[in-house]
């Protein structure tokens, strides 16, 4: 099938309206039928300003993570509106994929 990565890069301790950024993100993909997503937590990242986010032995909240979907170009553009419409500060990739699911039954 074809379809679209969309893909959300943000540092754990970053807070919108008070909550996660990401937690806001895959609550707006819920509320638009959006239920299937991934979610990564990366070892290292650089931001936009240059400055590296990783985990620390102690101090975990600057940890880089990730909120990825796999959905339709419709359900893309939809999300990806509604979090630029919120003005949430976060990083947004979308690439165009090919994709498949085997075996379905209905766990995956």
């Amino acid at each position: 099938m074809k379809g679209f990565e969309v893909l959300f890069i943000a540092p754990r301790s970053r807070r919108f309206d008070g909550e996660p950024v990401l937690d806001l993100i895959a609550a707006l993909a819920r509320d638009q039928g959006i239920e299937r997503s991934t979610r990564r937590v990366d070892a290292e990242g650089t931001g936009s300003s240059g400055h590296t986010h990783s985990a620390h032995f102690f101090e975990q909240a600057d940890e880089p993570e990730e909120l990825m979907f796999v959905v339709d170009g419709g359900a893309a553009d939809k999300l990806i509106r509604a979090v630029e419409d919120r003005e949430i500060p976060v990083f947004c990739l979308r690439r165009a994929i090919d994709y498949w699911r085997f075996g379905d039954d209905g766990q995956a």
